[in-house]
């Protein structure tokens, strides 16, 4: 990753501002000068020419008076009386088409008769400078009836000029040049103090987030280059611990609730991490619902412990806009050097590590070598999702339960497998995990609905009027069109809303009971039942049991596996059985195994059950069958 590029650096700001404005300066001063200079030089030449002018005119007119007088007689034009200037060299010349008379005053012969060669070329101009022998020479000519006069005159006023002004205009270059010279520095002291300004604004813009104000991606690539550093903080790192944390529902808060509400969650949940974040340990997020904790100088244990409260924090639940949402996260956690000794890719081994807890739910876990093998196959599966239910390869498998008093079969639970084309069938935990991260958690859920229905529809023309059970977690219940997909697909199927049930996962809700009811009413309109899943394991069960008007309670298999010995199981399974009556909802106890299990819970009130002592999981077809043939599973003894 390159580095974010920055406004030059003070010394190069004032360089170039200065040398830009010193230049400005010249260039102003030099046509300042040059414009001054012409224009007083051209108002003194037009004064000159004004005067020469009526010398001109006198001289004709004393031509005019006496004519013969002037040409052939020892006429002498006096300059001195004649308005001309007598300390200037002068020439007349007065010529006609026969005549000729001229005058030099102060002027040699040969440079008279060269001034007057030159001025009888000049045919186009009526005035003007020339310069004849390092001399400047101002001429008029004036055309009358009868006579053309040239007046010339040696001037000195060009030099006069320049003298004049350049003094003047010396100083005032001067003035401007220091006047501009400080102006430059105090420009270039602002852009400079504004451009560091700038620059740490940027620098802040590129490595912290702006939603949480944390630190990014950026500023944890630069910080793990550095790692090794004896510049960093002035303490070479021996070993450290990476943290990647990956909240597990954030996706669902966000399709639902919108992205605002996702935002907030965010914002307060960096909020209450932080919290327990200390230095030199450094909390970052470096996109979506990612967020890594980089802690130098911790160990494995130190780790693990830091690993816990950053579950637990992430665990409690976060009031949002009425709701109570509890989105739960993932972390894992990577080791430096035990786990690799190249810095960069602490994030990946730390990535695998968090997917390994989130697929385990184990809520934290420590990366070891055999993550990435499953790491790969995660992967693997991720890509085939698309074609997997496209291609109709996840399949329900059905488990039966069955009435405990008689055998009878009173319902299925269709269980989702992956036929995965190569690897053969796949259990729910090789991809259910898959399919929350991937994003597909509603087409998942509409796509099992369909399938259920398919087959219970399939069942009942068959004769088999047989209720099948589907798996929903509530974010399945976050899809605004599930319940007229499921509406729809009972009618396309000809199929009575009771055939169908659904099993709502107590344990996976972060959202508000309240708005699970809300969902589940339309749901329960179209006489669908419900039934509470794992029941005793989350943390608001009677809530719950209260809230969602429940059709049926299903007792966990984690308070079956030992029931014979385990009397505090026994007192649980028991008050459920009460609390149930009390509700007036049926129970079914999940994981049965054995025959002492279910005479031992037939005798604790319990009658309907499933567990691998009556069937284990079977395809469709094998169902079909024993519904079909009317089989009684597993009578117990009572």
């Amino acid at each position: 990753m390159q580095k974010m590029p920055i406004l030059p650096q003070k010394t190069a700001i004032r360089i170039r501002l200065i040398f830009a404005c010193l230049t400005v300066s010249i260039l102003v001063s030099t046509i300042y000068v040059t414009v001054s200079y012409r224009l007083a030089a051209d108002v003194g030449i037009q004064n000159e020419l004004s005067r020469m002018s009526r010398v001109v005119t006198f001289l004709n007119s004393e031509i005019q008076s006496d004519e013969n007088a002037f040409f052939y007689g020892n006429y002498y034009f006096d300059p001195q009386s004649r308005l001309a200037d007598p300390a200037l060299p002068t020439l007349f010349h007065v010529s006609s088409s026969q005549k000729q008379w001229t005058q030099a005053h102060l002027i040699d012969p040969q440079s008279s008769r060269t001034l007057v060669e030159k001025i009888e070329l000049l045919t186009e101009e009526s005035a003007s400078v020339f310069f004849l022998n390092n001399r400047s020479y101002l001429w008029l000519r004036v055309n009358f009836d009868q006579y053309n006069i040239f007046y010339v005159k040696e001037t000195t006023l060009i030099d006069a000029t320049l003298q004049l002004v350049a003094k003047r205009l010396i100083i005032t270059s001067v003035i401007v040049f220091w006047i501009t010279a400080w102006l430059a520095l105090t420009l270039s002291s602002i852009i400079a103090k504004r451009a560091d300004e700038i620059n740490a604004t940027l620098a802040n813009l590129a490595t912290h987030d702006p939603l949480t104000g944390l630190a990014n991606r950026l500023y944890l690539t630069e910080t793990l280059r550095n790692m090794k550093s004896n510049e960093h903080k002035h303490k070479v790192i021996s070993q450290a611990c990476l943290f990647v944390i990956d909240l597990d529902k954030f996706k669902e808060v966000n399709d639902s609730f919108g992205h605002n509400t996702g935002d907030e969650l965010l914002i307060e949940l960096a909020k209450r991490m932080s919290t327990i974040i200390t230095l030199p340990n450094e909390l970052i997020r470096i996109g979506g619902d990612e967020f890594i904790v980089w802690a130098p100088h911790c160990s494995i244990q130190q780790g693990e412990a830091l690993a816990q409260e950053l579950v637990l924090v992430c665990d409690t639940t976060v009031p949002l806009n009425g709701l109570e949402i509890n989105t739960g996260a993932s972390v894992g956690i990577a080791h430096y050097p035990s786990h690799t000794s190249n810095p960069e890719t602490l994030i990946s081994c730390a990535d695998t590590a968090m997917y390994k807890a989130k697929k385990q739910r184990s809520g934290w876990s420590i990366y070891d070598n055999q993550n990435v093998l499953v790491n790969e196959q995660d992967v693997m599966l991720k890509a085939d999702l698309n074609q997997a239910m496209l291609n109709s390869e996840l399949i329900l498998h059905f488990q039966p339960k069955v009435d405990m008093r008689n055998g009878n079969i009173v319902g299925v639970e269709g269980l989702c497998r992956w036929q995965h084309p190569r690897l053969g069938l796949l259990m729910p935990f090789a991809f259910i995990n898959l399919i929350e991260r991937s994003g597909k958690v509603q087409d998942f859920g509409r796509y099992i609905v369909k399938k259920a229905i398919e087959h219970a529809s399939s069942w009942l023309n068959e004769g088999c009027s047989t209720p099948i059970a589907i798996n929903l977690s509530p974010y399945n219940l976050l899809d605004p069109g599930l319940c007229a997909f499921i509406q729809q697909e009972l009618i396309e199927n000809k199929l009575p809303a009771n055939l169908l049930q659904i099993e709502l996962t107590e344990n996976e809700t972060c959202l508000n009971i309240k708005y699970i009811e809300s969902a589940l009413a339309e749901i329960r309109q179209l006489g669908i039942a419900i039934a509470i899943d794992d029941f005793g394991t989350g943390m608001s069960s009677l809530a719950y049991l209260n809230n969602l008007k429940a059709n049926t309670i299903k007792i966990d298999k984690t308070f079956i596996t030992d029931i014979e010995t385990n009397k505090g199981h026994q007192a649980i399974v028991s008050s459920t059985v009460t609390l149930a009556e009390s509700f007036k909802c049926d129970v079914v106890v999940e994981g049965v195994e054995t025959r002492d299990q279910a005479d031992l819970l037939l005798s604790l009130g319990c009658f309907i059950a499933q567990g691998y002592f009556y069937a284990k999981p079977m395809p469709e077809h094998n169902m079909k069958c024993l519904l079909k043939d009317g089989i009684k599973l597993g009578m117990a003894v009572t």
